[in-house]
């Protein structure tokens, strides 16, 4: 039989990538490449295709061209070919009648169906469910993996007889062995052997302790190496490979020392909270032999990410935490144990470490187990993120991520989807996950059957392709074997596996809760069951692997072992302990504990990275085509770039470029992500170029060069080093993310953590959009340094604005991230009465007492100083960055100069307005200035007779930067550019240079919204209540903004009136 392009969507797409990609190596006219997940490449556009295949080989001339093009190529014509070149053959004995030679030949059918149907459905017979006895269970849907019933289980009937087989026939001989491609029993090399033999081979491989599901991969090298390990088994098999005594001893240790872990703590701590393993303790085993096999390829180095069940005793058995840390932590640390470390801390079950663990043959393997909130599955992004940044410099195939999930929240936690699509995508991925899902078959106290709608926890998977093994968690040398085969198939095909360990949960979803209340059969089942030491050294006594007085010595020497972890927990110095953990890369950065140590570099960049720059934008590929619309834009970017005759202004993205190049310059990695950023929603970054007319893109800074002519001893780079000196760019990396939130912003989050001399940008198309990302803002970001000691770097971009279209494309919540702010207006009032001076109240030193930073620039200029000052201190602290959409562009530009010189000013005076005579003093942060400063431009235009309203809105109303004074001379327009830490000295220096006027804050949201109630508390510190602060903006609402233009419109005219009122 032929392959029919409908009925092989994989074939079918491999076939026509294979076709183009071919006919553009020969040389043709280049067309834009065929990819993978190409929507026209799906399985409902298939029977199309189909057709215009049919009608090319009746008729070449009756399709388009291009379609011509690639079936002629010879790329497609290789996928034209029977599927099974070799029938299987049924042996008939000799002297058989054509009447048996014909029944045999109709077998033939039959056996394919068998084979497939054990392919295919086998593991929804597999004994992988260590409850699985009771019946009763099974059928209330608290079964194998939760809702594999009897009634599932008849539908995928696998007796002989089902599969049209008698007792009789199963006798016959036959070969199944013609296509090695396929694998498994289709190797050549299998032996002929009787249906019945055959069947019993099936049923071994596909229905034991361990159940794969691997029909949904559908890459065909994948697949062959994953049937021929479960089919033809022998000593080279992963999954069915025999154990010498050495090896289950092994195992054996390794069960005791998990069991005897949750032991120590039911014995000792019982009424404490720890969310042990206990009924899941062969996790131990098959996360050891993940690392035990991984190591074998070649991996230095595993990350792990994973909630709070069993993460005490994985943080010790896998991670190599010292139990004595451990229990020191579990019984509670005091502030003066924290000190000098200014921190809050967490719970135990919460806490990571970085450790190394020791393996067999002598052999050590780094480790990392991240920190996690109680919020399940938040850490996976963030683990994806700071992978793939760790492979950045020590190579894919040297640091291995690990995730372990539970089966619940697997399956309902959106998240899981939002990271493991990240991961698999070309410019973000981590080369393969093993995910690992500990498969309590409840979800705290719902049943599999209310907390989704799928057979597994684990279907997710089938989406992404991912083979997914199943394995009874009672089993520990399955679960061992499990661990081999996902860590040899993540090496061999860079790609993800999940292994669903499936187990039980001793006690409730915490110690102190009572599960027989609604599972009671459950549990009446569970609590008769013996623990897995029990169990494994019953199985090991009868196959004489260990002696029977062998099972109580081991039991008193780990009971010896944990029991004398007290008075070590006591010994514990954990200030010391969290100055030791602090990572290598991040030991130069100031933490916490050194609050007065701090210093900012200096943020300009030299004339050498301006000239580097514009020659990077110059030099284009040859023959490179841009698009006409951006030829001008282009253009206009490099003559901004001009060091002897600039004739334009920087804007936005013109300043976002020098600060990029100037880091780059400088040797700092740039990573920048998020929905459409390399053009920018806003159609203004650019950084990514696209060929006009052929397949093709071109990163300008990707591409930056010395410039001999500008360099002297003296014009250094920024860091010291000669211009002209030979010197290690940092690399510059941008790309486009899938449309989420929660997953972006975590993976950014993670890259940034990894390393705190790296740039990590996060932006979002609109700033409320970010709200999808809630989780990660109020956990890894604004409070990771004060439970976990955790710096952070990143820098989340957000547009924030009103421009009357609706609230979702106004508002970035400003006014959500500034109520997370750590610092108290009560602290900041000594700098009125005393002057402003000492670390505690410079720049550098009150940032590096707050939990995160906050700002709302308003000028390129401004924005660019604030991207470089983020890597030229010697602290990190998280950035949250708003900028106005309607202002990227003219004419909201800087000066060259301003770059080439002078820092970020979290406060701009009004240089129109005089000291003495203002009898109004407005703050104000972000966009609303323009808005201010075009209302008042048009009102002296009107009194002047120059500009009318309608053309200052369109200019801007720029003109406070020049040097003619105003008639509106007597109210002053300052801008607090940076909201958190709050501006204290600068803002008091303002209100002494004008004692006497009125104080207004004026925002365009609404009062419950915006900066109205952070800042109002602090003007109050600073005044001592002596000079009250009156509100300018929108009422109180339930939603951000209006979609009404006109009324957006009315409502911005009387903000703006109210603000300059006689």
């Amino acid at each position: 039989m032929m392959r029919r392009l409908t009925c092989q969507g994989p074939l079918l797409r491999r076939g026509l990538l294979a076709a183009t990609r071919r006919h553009q190596a020969s040389g043709a006219a280049e067309r834009r490449l065929l990819y993978e997940n190409d929507s026209f490449l799906s399985g409902s556009s298939a029977i199309y295709i189909e057709q215009l295949y049919h009608d090319w080989k009746k008729d070449p001339t009756s399709v388009d061209p291009s379609w011509r093009e690639i079936f002629t190529s010879q790329g497609l014509h290789d996928y034209e070919q029977p599927l099974l070149p070799h029938p299987i053959r049924i042996l008939p004995p000799e002297g058989a009648t054509a009447g048996e030679i014909k029944q045999s030949l109709e077998d033939c059918d039959k056996l394919t169906r068998m084979i497939r149907s054990f392919i295919e459905n086998g593991h929804l017979a597999a004994k992988t469910n260590p409850l699985e006895d009771d019946e009763e269970l099974v059928d209330s849907g608290m079964g194998a993996s939760g809702t594999k019933s009897h009634a599932l289980n008849e539908a995928f009937d696998f007796s002989l007889a089902h599969f049209g087989f008698s007792p009789a026939e199963a006798e016959k001989v036959v070969k199944v062995g013609f296509l090695d491609e396929v694998g498994g029993v289709f190797r050549t090399d299998s032996a002929p052997m009787t249906i019945r033999g055959l069947y019993e081979l099936l049923k071994r491989r596909y229905c034991g302790k361990i159940g794969v599901e691997c029909s949904h991969v559908n890459q065909e090298d994948e697949m062959r190496f994953i049937r021929t390990d479960i089919e033809l088994g022998g000593g080279d098999s992963l999954l069915n490979h025999e154990f010498t005594k050495d090896d289950k001893r092994f195992i054996w240790d390794l069960v005791a020392s998990s069991v005897f872990f949750e032991d120590f703590f039911t014995r000792k701590y019982s009424t404490h909270k720890r969310f042990g393993c206990d009924g899941a303790e062969s996790l131990v085993v098959g996360l050891r032999a993940i690392l035990e096999t991984s190591a074998s390829y070649g991996v230095e180095k595993i990350n792990l990410g994973m909630a709070h069940r069993g993460r005490l005793n994985v943080l010790h058995n896998i991670i190599g935490k010292p139990f004595e840390v451990i229990l020191k932590e579990f019984l509670g640390l005091s502030r003066g144990e924290l000190a000098p470390f200014a921190m809050q801390a967490d719970v135990k079950y919460h806490l990571g470490c970085r450790a190394a663990l020791p393996l067999r043959g002598g052999r050590r393997i780094e480790t990392e187990m991240l920190f996690n909130p109680s919020h399940l599955e938040a850490v996976n992004p963030v683990l994806q993120g700071f992978t793939a940044a760790e492979q950045l410099t020590r190579g894919a195939a040297a640091v291995l991520p690990i995730e372990i999930h539970g089966d619940a929240s697997f399956a309902g936690q959106g998240v899981v989807y939002e990271a493991m699509g990240l991961a698999a995508t070309p410019k973000l991925g981590t080369h393969g996950t093993i995910h690992v899902v500990c498969n309590n078959q409840i979800g705290f106290t719902t049943d599999p059957t209310a907390s989704r709608s799928s057979v597994y926890c684990t279907d997710l998977a089938r989406v992404l392709g991912c083979p997914v093994l199943h394995v009874n968690g009672d089993a520990p040398e399955a679960v061992y074997r499990a661990g081999v085969f996902a860590a040899t198939y993540r090496a061999r095909f860079r790609r993800s596996v999940v292994v669903d360990l499936v187990c039980y949960r001793r006690f409730g979803h915490n110690e102190n809760d009572d599960p027989r209340i609604t599972q009671p059969r459950m549990y009446a089942r569970i609590q008769a069951m013996p623990n897995l030491f029990r169990k494994y050294s019953d199985a090991l006594i009868a196959e004489r692997v260990i002696a029977s007085g062998e099972f109580l010595t081991k039991a008193m020497e780990m009971k010896a072992r944990y029991g004398g972890a007290a008075e070590a927990a006591n010994g514990v110095a954990y200030a010391r302990y969290l100055r030791e953990s602090i990572p290598p890369k991040w030991r130069a950065m100031k933490h916490s504990d050194e609050p007065g140590n701090v210093v900012q570099g200096r943020t300009a960049i030299t004339p050498e990275v301006v000239e580097a720059t514009r020659r990077a934008w110059e030099r284009l590929p040859a023959g490179f085509v841009i698009h006409p619309r951006l030829r001008g834009e282009l253009a206009r970017r490099r003559r901004s770039f001009s060091l002897v005759s600039p004739s334009t202004g920087l804007k936005w993205a013109d300043a976002e470029a020098l600060a990029f190049a100037g880091l780059l310059w400088e040797g700092h990695d740039v990573r920048v992500i998020g929905r459409d950023v390399e053009r920018g929603v806003f159609a203004h970054r650019h950084a990514v170029l696209h060929d006009y007319e052929k397949i093709g893109t071109f990163t300008p800074l990707q591409h930056l060069q010395p410039v001999d002519e500008l360099a002297s001893p003296t014009n250094t780079g920024g860091d010291g080093q000669p211009a002209g000196a030979t010197r290690t760019l940092g690399r510059f990396m941008i790309s486009n993310t899938p449309f989420n939130e929660y997953g972006g912003l975590g993976y950014a989050a993670g890259f940034a953590l990894e390393d705190p001399n790296r740039l990590v940008l996060w932006e979002v198309p609109y700033g409320d959009l970010a709200s999808g990302a809630a989780i990660v803002f109020d956990q890894f970001l604004s409070a990771g340094e004060a439970k976990w000691n955790q710096p952070q770097s990143c820098i989340v971009a957000l547009p924030h604005g009103y421009d009357g279209e609706g609230p979702e494309h106004s508002s970035g919540r400003l006014e959500r991230f500034l109520q997370m702010s750590s610092e108290d207006p009560e602290r900041i009032a000594p700098s009125v009465t005393e002057a402003a001076t000492g670390n505690y109240f410079s720049r550098a030193g009150r940032s590096h007492r707050v939990n995160w930073e906050i700002a709302f620039p308003t000028t390129p200029a401004q924005y660019f100083h604030l991207l470089r000052r983020q890597c030229k201190r010697n602290y990190r602290k998280p950035l949250i960055l708003f900028f106005s959409k309607r202002f990227l562009d003219a004419p909201n530009v800087s000066s060259l100069a301003e770059v080439l010189k002078g820092g970020f000013e979290p406060l701009l005076k009004d240089p129109t307005a005089a000291a003495r005579g203002t009898r109004r003093v407005v703050f104000c942060t972000g966009q609303i200035y323009h808005l201010l400063q075009a209302h008042r431009a048009a009102k002296d235009g009107a009194r002047a007779g120059g500009l009318t309203a309608s053309e200052s809105a369109k200019t801007g109303g720029n003109q406070s930067e020049s040097s003619r004074e105003s008639p509106l001379h007597d109210i002053a327009l300052i801008r607090l550019e940076e909201l958190s830490p709050f501006p204290a000295a600068e803002v008091a220096g303002v209100l002494r240079e004008y004692p006497d006027a009125e104080l207004v804050w004026a925002q365009e949201e609404p009062r419950n919204m915006g900066a109205w109630a952070y800042v109002e508390p602090f003007f109050d510190a600073i005044t001592q209540g002596k000079r009250p602060l009156r509100y300018v903006g929108r009422p109180i609402a339930a939603s951000p903004a209006t979609a009404g233009k006109q009324k957006h419109e009315s409502m911005q005219r009387h903000i703006c009136e109210s603000v300059f009122e006689d």
